[in-house]
């Protein structure tokens, strides 16, 4: 097992790069393709396969405090994440956290997890090939409309183990008329918040049920060894070049790929029942 864990590093590290890469330059905590990366991963080190989805949900959530408190962290210095906005949307998502996650951990089974995640795959996917809106919203701000996007993005983070990004960004500025590069930033903001408390959750609910070596509650130790330094790296190359680069073919492309993770995760599903 050790030789498998060893090699297992090795791809966690490259990949965490090119994650936290992505996350950076996208605006995107990583969880779309931090799960899947611990899907391949954990069945391949021994990890029971029982346990797999809710750790990969629970492991995924600890390696985005890192991608999302290094994006903030580079857009505060720019200016660009909001106090106001930020602190309205924290107060909506810390409870929408908190049911989400504790659905997930204590209801949901690994096969439905699975295909929720799918389904939201797809759902995110279309809307990143959807041709963005230009302009800039100057309307008012409602803070009402901003609490209700934080408890939305709150309580799916904590259910799919996704620190909310990709539904905060489009929320905010269709939603709650919030520029659209202030929504970016921000989202990172509430990313980590969103996080943060979701592997609290999954932390308190695995302590007593998980039993497999280096793991703390749901979220696997060796993984964020491995992952946390190429993340960081990663992620703040990503950030510098965010607003250098044009990401539009980029994000299309990575729209597509999703689509093809959303689908060969629910063709697992279906050759699992199929057995």
């Amino acid at each position: 097992m050790l030789s498998h864990l060893l090699e297992a590093g090795i791809v966690l590290f490259v990949s965490g790069f090119f994650i936290g890469f992505l996350s950076g330059l996208l605006g995107k905590g990583g969880g779309l393709l931090l799960i899947p990366t611990f899907w391949f991963i954990f069945p391949f080190i021994g990890i029971p396969e029982k346990i797999v989805p809710k750790a990969a949900v629970a492991t995924s959530l600890a390696c985005m405090t890192v991608t999302s408190s290094t994006s903030a962290w580079q857009h505060i210095k720019k200016g660009y994440l909001k106090k106001d906005i930020f602190f309205n949307l924290l107060i909506g998502a810390v409870p929408g956290v908190f049911i989400g996650s504790a659905i997930t951990a204590r209801l949901l089974s690994p096969e439905m997890t699975k295909l929720l995640f799918a389904i939201f795959l797809i759902f995110m996917s279309l809307k990143m090939l959807k041709k963005p809106e230009k302009g800039e919203k100057t309307e008012k701000i409602n803070k009402r409309k901003v609490l209700l996007t934080g408890f939305a993005s709150g309580f799916i983070a904590g259910l799919l183990g996704i620190g909310g990004g990709s539904l905060v960004t489009p929320m905010l500025y269709s939603f709650a008329d919030v520029p659209i590069k202030v929504a970016m930033a921000t989202s990172t903001g509430i990313v980590f918040f969103n996080s943060f408390f979701s592997v609290l959750n999954y932390i308190y609910y695995g302590l007593n049920k998980v039993n497999f070596p280096y793991f703390f509650g749901y979220v696997y130790i060796p993984v964020l060894i491995f992952m946390v330094p190429s993340l960081y790296i990663g992620t703040r190359i990503g950030v510098r070049l965010m607003h250098r680069v044009n990401s539009e073919k980029l994000r299309k492309w990575f729209a597509v790929f999703l689509i093809f993770v959303a689908f060969e995760v629910i063709l697992k599903l279906v050759g699992g029942f199929l057995k």
